[in-house]
C-alpha cells in the first residue's frame, strides 16, 4: 500500500515595521584652560595703555532670529581698537604665592572696559532699542540679548585646540570677540555678561573645570535659580537655549546640544557623543535687574527632560526587539530553505516535522510584530509631544 502523501501547510507573514529616524539631542560649548604665569607687574587688574583714536574702521551686520522675529544691527567696530585689546596681557600675573581669589582675578580682567570705549554700551542699548521697538519686556529683552550672542558663530578650530591642550588657543576680550564675529564659551560668555550688565542685570559666571566649559549667568529668582545660587544659567554657543536651561555637551568640540526637534525611529541612526557638566565654581557675581521668566521655562524644560528620557530608554528597547525580530526571520528564512529541499527530494519525514516548529516560529513572530509595531507608534507619539513642547519655546 502507498503511503499517503501529506505536506503541512505553511503559514504565510507580512511584516509591517515602521521606520523613522531619531536623532538623540546632543548637548556644547568651551572654556580656555586658566594660564598663569610669575611675573612682576606693576598693577594686572587695569589695561596697560591708552585707548587709540578709532582707525580702521569695520561694520559688522550682526543678524539674529528671536521668538520668530529676525533682527539686525549693524555696528561700526576699528581695528585700532582690536589691537589694543589684543596687545593686553590673557595671563593672570602675580607675585609670591598664588592668590587663593586668582580665579575670580583672572576673569575679572576679561571683563575690563577701556576708558573711552563705548562701543559695548553702544551695542547693549542698541539691542535694548530694537527690543523696546517690538514692545518686548525686561525679561525678554534679557533673552533677545542671549540670543544676540548665540548667534554668533562658534568658533569649532579653536575650541579643538583648547580641547587638544594647544597654548596658542587664547581667550578673546569682547571687543575681540565682536570684531572677529566669532568666539568659544568663554569669549562670548564674556561678551554676554558686560552687555547684560550694561543694561543693569545681575550676573555672574558659571564655570566647569573638569568638561573646559563656561557659561553667563543672570540673576534671578532664588527658588528658581541654578543650583540655589540665585542665577540662572544662560548658555552662549548653542541657538535657541532658554535662560534656565542647562545643556550636555558635545564631546568633539564642547559646544553646547541645545534641545532640538526628533525625528521618529529607527534603528539605523547612532547617538551623539555627550558629556554632562559637573560641578560648577560661580565667579564676577553682581546684582542687578532680576530675570523673572525662568520659571515657565523650567517648567516646560521638566517636561522636555522627561519625555526625553523616556525616548532614549525606548528608543534602546525597540532596537533590542527589531534585532531579534529580523534574527528570528533569518530563521525562518533558513527553515524555509530546508523545507524546500525536503520537498524536492521527497522526504517527507524531515518536512513535516520541520513545518510546526515553522508555524510556532512565524505565530510567535507575527505576536512579537504586532506588539513591536504599537511600541513604535507609542515611541513616535511621544516624540511628536517632545517637538511640540521644543516648538513652544
Amino acid at each position: 500500500m502507498k503511503r499517503s502523501m501529506k505536506f503541512l501547510a505553511k503559514l504565510v507573514l507580512i511584516i509591517a515595521l515602521i521606520g523613522g529616524v531619531f536623532w538623540l539631542k546632543e548637548k556644547q560649548a568651551i572654556k580656555t584652560p586658566f594660564q598663569q604665569s610669575v611675573k612682576n607687574v606693576t598693577d594686572s587688574s587695569q589695561l596697560q595703555g591708552q585707548f587709540p583714536v578709532a582707525a580702521n574702521p569695520q561694520t559688522t551686520d550682526f543678524k539674529w532670529t528671536y521668538a520668530k522675529k529676525n533682527y539686525e544691527l549693524n555696528e561700526t567696530l576699528y581695528g585700532s581698537a582690536n589691537d589694543y585689546y589684543g596687545a593686553q596681557s590673557k595671563q593672570f600675573e602675580y607675585q609670591g604665592d598664588l592668590p587663593a581669589d586668582w580665579k575670580e582675578k583672572y576673569f575679572a580682567m576679561f571683563l575690563r572696559v577701556a576708558p573711552g570705549d563705548a562701543a559695548i554700551a553702544n551695542l547693549a542699548e542698541d539691542i535694548k532699542q530694537a527690543g523696546l521697538k517690538n514692545n518686548l519686556s525686561h525679561d525678554q529683552i534679557a533673552e533677545l540679548v542671549l540670543s544676540f550672542v548665540q548667534a554668533i558663530p562658534y568658533d569649532d578650530a579653536k575650541a579643538k585646540l583648547i580641547l587638544a591642550g594647544d597654548s596658542s588657543a587664547q581667550v578673546n576680550y569682547p571687543y575681540e570677540t565682536l570684531y572677529s564675529d566669532k568666539g568659544v564659551c568663554s569669549d562670548k560668555s564674556f561678551l554676554a555678561d558686560l552687555l547684560l550688565h550694561d543694561l543693569g542685570y545681575g550676573t555672574a559666571l558659571f564655570v566647569y573645570d573638569s568638561e573646559n566649559h563656561m557659561a553667563v549667568a543672570v540673576q534671578c529668582p532664588a527658588k528658581d535659580s541654578s543650583y540655589g545660587s540665585g542665577y540662572c544659567y544662560a548658555e552662549t554657543t548653542a541657538v535657541g537655549e532658554k535662560i534656565g536651561m542647562i545643556p550636555d555637551l558635545n564631546a568633539q568640540n564642547n559646544q553646547a546640544q541645545g534641545v532640538q526637534k526628533l525625528d521618529y525611529f529607527s534603528n539605523s541612526q547612532g547617538q551623539f557623543d555627550v558629556k554632562k557638566l559637573g560641578p560648577v565654581g560661580i565667579f564676577e557675581k553682581t546684582s542687578g535687574q532680576l530675570y523673572s521668566g525662568v520659571a515657565a521655562t523650567m517648567q516646560t524644560s521638566q517636561q522636555i527632560e522627561t519625555l526625553g528620557g523616556w525616548i532614549t530608554d525606548a528608543r534602546g528597547q525597540l532596537i533590542a526587539q527589531n534585532a531579534k525580530i529580523n534574527a528570528d526571520r533569518a530563521t525562518l528564512s533558513g527553515m524555509d530553505k530546508n523545507m524546500q529541499k525536503f520537498s524536492k527530494a521527497k522526504d517527507y519525514k524531515n518536512y513535516n516535522e520541520l513545518v510546526p516548529q515553522y508555524n510556532n516560529l512565524i505565530n510567535a513572530l507575527q505576536k512579537e510584530i504586532i506588539s513591536y509595531n504599537a511600541q513604535v507608534n507609542a515611541y513616535n507619539q511621544k516624540v511628536k509631544n517632545y517637538n511640540n513642547l521644543v516648538a513652544s519655546f
